[in-house]
């Protein structure tokens, strides 16, 4: 009984002092949170707010942002992994309290076990879930504490947590990955009146492409296109079967020297000399039969490749961009772009092909202005060899594009008007050929022969006549045997004579005089043109130098003849703006202009004391002509300014100049010698204003006019 009653004095003492610790904690809890809940540190309130207050100007309101920073052990550990003096004392105090209280189980810290009755379970769970709570709200705010003073030496004190600091929150700079300018502009755009200015000239463009004819003002809604998957089914490939019958002891013997073949090719040595392997010679000279077959499959390849159209065209293009690095200065000038001297030479179409031959006639292609086509040839009889054809381009001034060889020397061509890919060639012998020159080779397509009305002289002229939307073009030639003959390619090279030139008496001859004998009635055709206006009129100029104006309607006699020359007449030329005037040239070193209705010349000139082999209108100017002389003269004439002189006269000696031509879309002359050599001179200083048909007439007949009262005058005087 002592001993009961003692123990259970020390049960109730015990009861009692844990009641007044668990009283005394409470207190201290109480009071605890009633000072923290006086300085706004509650333990509750300490994660709603934050040593830092972050407010907004505007509203005054609390946007302080809540930290999402878990404290880890390594953030209370210092550099060398020591606890910081802030978190020792954290870790004593949580010591402490561990030490101080009783675990869940009735077991003290001690390890003794500490009675308790049934009646207080409750109350004693109710507390410690507090205590839990309390202890975890303490750690939080540990860890909050020690967030922020990882910036600082020390933790706040209560009146640093009670001020307020003002954060400014500021717009970052602005970075575009991806900007799509929009198809509208803002009335207040830096930009509008170039948008502005932009949509005025569109609607210009389009007002003015109204009237055109291809243009169609309708509505038309795009949409995107849409894919599809399309099966087609392909004619499958061809097979064969080839069956053989053979045996077992045939398979293995192929095998075998399959097998025996690849052993003996890595040894094999193809002089037939012993290896490890040895050899027959027989198998050393199939080795090298082989070889050698491989080294000629080989070069075919090779050869294949460079005679292949692709690789050819390739290589002109190529040519072609280094030889305009060469020439850009002179082409630009050949383009009106830069304003040359009076007559500058800027190139000259000549290579190993054209050397020591003479330039015999020279031609512009209608379609590309920018295409010569050059005939080579010689006029002496002694001097006959081959003849030549080179198209020369202005994309590559060093080399011709095209070349045809012909039999003979070529005489004469001409580009078609409206087929103009056809060029006719008038030869030596008196053969017309007409060639295709789509074509890569360079045979003529067509070809007179004398069982088919050939000439038995030389074509000194080819001319193209348009017949008409019904009918083709005909082609006209001029020959040494007296026939102007037409052409036609309806059925092959068919021919049909338009007239056989006669002689004819031009000069007066005295009262006693009788009449010369002629040792043959047929005369020297040299020069033929047609009317640009009437494609029925033409005109002829004749060995003896007579000038017959003719017509295709009547093939026995001539409309007019014109007596004037006293030697052979080498051109003859309407003038393109004047239908009714033309121009000749003569061994007798004059130029005469032509009036159809007078007999007589309007006009003669002359500038040196050689023959004119040739002369050229200009295809800009009605009153500008150009002509060449045997002494090396290149002459630009302008009637309007004199008729005495030409306005330029440059000389090429020693060379001979023997034709020249207008370019057709710029101020630019070219001029064929003796040497086959075409150079190429840009004019300039010359009228090139763009006049009216009408105005050009009215030049025309000025100059003519101004001409006429000169030469009254004279004889007044």
């Amino acid at each position: 009984d002592s001993m009961s009653s003692s123990n259970m004095n020390k049960s109730s003492l015990t009861k009692a002092g844990m009641r007044s610790s668990r009283m005394n904690a409470t207190t201290s809890r109480k009071s605890g949170m009633g000072a923290s809940r006086k300085s706004g540190m509650n333990s509750s309130g300490a994660g709603r707010e934050h040593p830092v207050i972050v407010r907004d100007p505007e509203t005054q309101l609390d946007v302080t942002p809540i930290s999402l920073l878990e404290v880890q052990p390594s953030v209370m550990m210092d550099g060398g992994g020591n606890l910081s003096p802030r978190s020792r004392e954290s870790s004593d105090k949580l010591d402490s309290q561990s030490s101080a209280g009783f675990s869940r189980s009735g077991w003290s810290s001690d390890g003794t076990v500490t009675p308790s009755q049934k009646g207080d379970s409750d109350s004693d769970k109710d507390e410690d879930d507090e205590k839990e709570k309390n202890e975890r709200e303490a750690a939080d705010t540990k860890k909050r504490h020690a967030a922020v003073g990882l910036a600082q030496d020390d933790l706040p004190k209560r009146a640093d947590l009670r001020k307020e600091i003002t954060v400014l929150l500021a717009e970052t700079d602005t970075w575009f990955q991806l900007d799509i300018p929009s198809t509208c502009v803002a009335d207040d755009a830096p930009g509008l009146d170039k948008v502005k200015a932009a949509n005025a000239a569109y609607l210009h463009t389009q007002k003015a492409k109204i009237n055109a004819d291809k243009y169609a003002d309708r509505h038309v809604q795009t949409f995107n296109i849409a894919s599809k998957n399309k099966e087609a089914q392909a004619t499958p490939a061809q097979t064969h079967d080839v069956g053989v019958d053979v045996t077992n002891y045939e398979i293995h013997d192929a095998i075998q020297e399959l097998r025996q073949a690849e052993e003996n090719s890595a040894e094999v040595d193809i002089l037939g000399t012993h290896t490890k392997k040895k050899t027959t010679t027989t198998e050393a000279l199939t080795s090298m039969d082989a070889a050698t077959s491989a080294k000629g499959d080989a070069a075919k390849a090779a050869e294949g490749l460079l005679q292949s159209a692709k690789f050819k065209s390739s290589l002109m293009s190529m040519e072609r961009i280094v030889v305009q690095n060469i020439y850009h200065q002179q082409q630009m000038m050949h383009r009106n772009m830069i304003e040359p001297p009076p007559l500058d030479v800027l190139w000259s179409y000549e290579c190993h092909l054209s050397k020591g031959r003479s330039v015999s006639c020279m031609a512009w292609n209608k379609l590309n202005p920018d295409l010569l086509a050059v005939g080579y040839g010689e006029f002496e009889f002694t001097k006959q060899g081959d003849g030549l054809v080179l198209f020369w381009s202005l994309k590559n001034p060093e080399y011709p594009q095209k070349v045809y060889k012909t039999e003979c020397s070529v005489t004469s061509l001409a580009f078609a008007q409206k087929s103009i890919n056809l060029l006719a060639v008038g030869l030596y012998d008196g053969t017309v050929a007409i060639y295709d020159v789509r074509k890569e080779e360079d045979k003529p397509v067509l070809q007179s022969v004398y069982n088919g009305g050939k000439h038995s002289d030389s074509v000194w002229e080819v001319r193209w006549v348009d017949k008409g939307s019904e009918k083709a073009e005909a082609l006209v030639s001029v020959s040494s045997d007296g026939r102007v003959t037409q052409w036609s390619m309806t059925k092959g090279l068919e021919n049909s004579d338009l007239i056989k030139l006669k002689r004819v008496s031009t000069h007066k001859k005295a009262a006693n005089t009788k009449n010369e004998a002629f040792i043959s009635r047929m005369a020297s055709g040299m020069s033929i043109d047609f009317n640009p206006k009437d494609h029925s009129i033409y005109v002829v100029g004749t060995e003896e130098g007579s000038i017959h104006r003719c017509s295709v309607s009547y093939t026995e006699q001539y409309l007019d003849s014109y007596g004037g020359h006293s030697g052979p007449v080498y051109k003859v030329v309407w003038s393109p703006f004047q239908p009714t005037a033309f121009l000749s040239c003569s061994a007798d070193w004059s130029i005469r202009l032509w009036w159809q209705e007078s007999e007589s010349s309007m006009l003669t000139m002359q500038s040196s004391a050689d023959y004119v082999s040739d002369i050229q209108w200009s295809p800009t100017v009605s009153t500008i002509f150009a002509s060449v002389t045997g002494d090396g003269y290149v002459c630009i004439w302008d009637m309007s300014i004199s008729t005495l002189d030409p306005i330029i006269n440059e000389k090429i000696l020693p060379r001979r100049p023997t034709c020249i031509r207008f370019s057709p879309n710029s101020n630019v002359v070219v001029a064929g010698d003796d040497t086959g050599r075409v150079t190429v001179y840009r004019v300039s200083g010359i009228d090139d204003t763009n006049y009216t048909h009408e105005e050009q007439v009215a030049r025309l007949d000025r100059a003519l006019a101004a001409k006429d009262a000169e030469t009254g005058e004279g004889g007044a005087q």
